[in-house]
């Protein structure tokens, strides 16, 4: 099996913030990400130069960010974690009013064959 890279929960942000706007059809760039995300410009500048280099994005040359087949399979495999692990957070802790933070840092700290073992259960 492919030896995977160790996500953060700000890189698995990033990837399923990405998946979103691809999974909708829309084109979405470095400006519009950070002004989503709430980041500075140049923060988002550097995470995506961090992901280009581990072979997850591409940037164009209209600065249009796309998922590479490894994003797109990583930001999926993610984004279904992130939904189970959700779903079991909101069970345990109904009146937590927002949970994205928590949950990203359990989806970074939990070995992905754990994550993929969460999936199978009922």
């Amino acid at each position: 099996m492919e030896e995977r890279h160790k996500l953060t929960a700000a890189n698995i942000r990033y990837l399923l913030t990405i998946k979103a706007f691809t999974d909708e059809n829309k084109p979405i760039r470095n400006k519009y990400l950070a002004d989503f995300l709430h980041y500075k410009k140049s923060s988002v500048h550097s995470m995506l130069k961090y992901l280009v280099s581990f072979g997850m994005v591409t940037i164009d040359d209209d600065n249009i960010i796309f998922l590479t087949e490894k994003g797109a399979e990583t930001a999926l495999r993610y984004q279904q974690y992130y939904t189970k692990l959700e779903n079991m957070m909101q069970k345990c802790f109904p009146d937590l009013d927002e949970s994205e933070n928590a949950v990203l840092a359990l989806l970074s700290e939990i070995p992905e064959q754990a994550l993929q073992r969460m999936l199978q259960q009922k």
